[in-house]
């Protein structure tokens, strides 16, 4: 008797201690120390800071904004040393530690990062509408990330020779940076304004402030600034036509790159140098320094420095009369261009993924978190039956001997029951896991397919032309009609490539709708259904097309929700109308009727279409499922309607049978908010 009641004493004190604490994280003032020598180590070699801050992110040491402030160091690192597939799988990470932070501004780092890698990719305009859209979120920081995203979109404006635009927004970064006392910062923004200017053809502004900007980097050792100041400077004095001082400085630039291991920039000081040689007459030495540079190297960045390296070294060939290799160095440039496209399309890609990745994980995790909750109840409630039955131990210790044996006996029988129902409980939920995971790749698969063949095809047919042209020019049989025929050829297959390629983004874009995001970026509002339903439909009474005619009734009933979603729903079932009720015919009717319930309002939608057959009503909803099949659709329309449905407006949205045509009931709350608070 007495072990007995030692032995639940004992317990009771064990469930009585305190959780350990969680591992101290750096000081404001010592994570600040820690941003500086990242940005030094950045400044000297983008490889020594992507190892700097790997070796950071090892340690527990650090808080999750901290981690997602390093994670956004590393994500820049890596698309600075070409890892982009990489890079964009760091900005997934990051999207998702930002979303389990209070503070959402630090959004700002997503859109920046991802404008960042598509402006590498060369895709000018989704790396402005990522620029656009950190703007937003950088005001909620500081005035400083706002330059930055600034001055980010301006170097769009360089690439696409709107110089004057760019030229002012840099000046304006350079005197806040000066004003600051942030000299990396002016470093950053006097080499673009030295860019702006060469290309406004302002070739003495540029050099003052090159000969101003290199003694600040050399001062604050800037080595990477230092190689990019050096060479636009040696570009400038061959314009000026000083080629002795331009080959002078580039050979400064190149001996600078190589002591300091700068490979970033070796390729463009290589051929802005040989474009020195090229100016001053030595062709020979020009081929035999440009030809040097092997433009498979990992370690090079910048597809486009790429392609002028072979178009330049083409042009060279060209002039001394050298047309195999000419041809040669055209095939190069074609098949950059190629693997430039096909770059694009794996980061796309690779982004998909990694977010449909990411989900899974988080799935995962919630999960977990359940199962721990659970075992926390558990043990809860252990602790609670062990102090009750203390208790009684000390008010009738020789009766409570018997009801401890039963409550035991008891006890291990439900614990036997509860671990054998939670063990088929995990198991169906593995089972349902699989299979919609299963669903979910085969489709993503089967829709990826044809492009991807369509483009190793197409790009099969380029490199048979490209071996059958060079046959011919080295049998010296070579016509004007056999090269117009080979550009015929190979431009067909380039827009077959280009075409896929095009379909795999926008099958990418469509595989992302699935993702219903919880953090709305429209505030609800009151919303007149009957007053509401007619102004969103009044202008889809023309679409794809189509001539729609519109009849709302019902009761006039206000609701709280969400207005921009709801819009999108119900554009998505007048495109389900059109594309699926509609498709044989130029006009169709549609007719919404409005019953306030309740709690609720049920919204039917209902067509004058083909219809939906009984047997597929329970599929309609499914991703990937569709019944025009052939055509260019994912068939994830009606996916996207149930989830946002469901998950943003709180409701619930059924397809039912109907003598004619298409039916659809949406059920919303009339106030959305009174559903997130139970």
């Amino acid at each position: 008797m007495a072990r007995v009641l030692i032995t639940f004493l004992f317990s009771l004190l064990v469930f009585s201690f305190p959780v350990a604490g969680q591992a101290n994280v750096k000081t404001a003032d010592e994570f600040e120390k820690i941003r500086n020598t990242i940005r030094e180590s950045y400044a000297h070699s983008p490889t020594e800071g992507l190892n700097l801050v790997n070796s950071l992110l090892e340690t527990d040491d650090f808080s999750l904004e901290q981690r997602v402030m390093i994670t956004n160091y590393k994500t820049w690192f890596l698309f600075e040393n070409n890892q982009f597939e990489d890079a964009m799988q760091s900005v997934v990470e990051y999207k998702s530690m930002v979303s389990r932070l209070s503070e959402k501004s630090l959004m700002y780092g997503y859109y920046n990062l991802s404008g960042g890698i598509y402006s590498r990719l060369g895709l000018y305009e989704e790396a402005l509408n990522y620029y656009n859209d950190a703007i937003p979120f950088a005001r909620q920081r500081n005035q400083l990330l706002v330059y930055q995203v600034e001055n980010n979109i301006a170097l769009i404006y360089l690439e696409l020779e709107r110089f004057k635009e760019a030229l002012t927004t840099f000046e304006n970064y350079k005197l806040y940076a000066q004003t600051n006392n942030q000299t990396l910062n002016e470093s950053f923004a006097s080499m673009n304004i030295a860019t702006a200017l060469v290309g406004l053809k302002k070739y003495d502004e540029a050099m003052a402030v090159l000969d101003a900007l290199l003694i600040l980097q050399e001062k604050h050792d800037y080595i990477t600034h230092q190689s990019i100041s050096l060479v636009l400077k040696g570009k400038i004095l061959r314009l000026l036509g000083d080629l002795e001082a331009s080959e002078n400085v580039l050979l400064n630039a190149v001996d600078l790159i190589k002591e300091h291991d700068v490979s970033s920039e070796y390729m463009s000081a290589i051929l802005a140098l040989t474009a020195t040689y090229e100016a001053q007459g030595k062709i020979e030495h020009a081929i035999s320094l440009i030809t040097s540079i092997d433009l498979d190297s990992d370690k090079y960045t910048h597809f486009e420095t790429q392609l002028e390296v072979a178009k330049f070294t083409a042009s060279l060939y060209e002039k001394q009369g050298n047309y195999q290799n000419a041809l040669i160095a055209y095939k190069q440039y074609n098949d950059i261009q190629t693997v430039a496209l096909k770059r694009q399309a794996s980061v796309n890609l690779t982004k998909a993924l990694a977010e449909a990745d990411l989900a899974a994980k988080e799935v995962r995790i919630s999960e977990l978190t359940k199962t721990e909750q659970i075992k926390a109840t558990k043990a809860k409630a252990f602790q609670d039956l062990t102090i009750a039955i203390s208790m009684c131990l000390f008010l009738i210790i020789i009766g409570s001997f018997i009801a401890i044996r039963s409550i035991n006996r008891q006890k291990h029988k439900l614990a036997a029951t509860l671990k054998r129902l939670h063990d088929t409980q995990s198991h169906l939920i593995e089972i349902e896991k699989i299979a919609s995971l299963t669903s979910l790749v085969s489709g993503m698969a089967h829709q990826l397919n044809t492009p991807i063949g369509t483009i190793v095809t197409a790009s099969s047919l380029i490199d048979k032309y490209l071996t059958g042209l060079s046959d011919k020019f080295e049998n010296r049989n070579l016509t004007s009609k056999h090269f117009h025929e080979f550009i015929n050829d190979t431009s067909s297959a380039k827009e077959l490539v280009i075409s896929s390629v095009n379909r795999l983004a926008s099958i990418v874009e469509e595989f992302k709708s699935l993702n219903v995001s919880i953090n709305l970026d429209k505030p609800m509002s009151n919303i007149v259904l009957l007053e509401y339903m007619h102004d969103r439909l009044e202008p889809l009474s023309i679409y794809l097309g189509k001539h729609i005619y519109y009849e709302v009734s019902g009761d006039d009933v206000t609701i709280m929700s969400y207005p921009s979603i709801l819009g999108d729903v119900l554009k998505t079932l007048v495109i389900n109308s059109c594309e699926h009720g509609f498709i044989d015919r130029d006009e169709g009717k549609v007719d919404i009727v409005i019953k306030q319930n309740a709690q609720c309002v049920d919204i039917i939608y209902q067509d004058n279409g083909v219809g939906i057959e009984d047997g597929i009503l329970k599929e309609i909803f499914t991703p990937f499922y569709t019944s025009n099949m052939g055509s260019q659709h994912l068939g994830l329309g009606l996916n996207v309607v149930f989830n946002a449905v469901q998950y943003n407006l709180k409701g619930k949205i059924c397809a039912e049978s109907s003598d004619h045509g298409a039916r659809f009931i949406i059920t919303l709350p009339i106030d959305v908010r009174l559903v997130d608070e139970e």
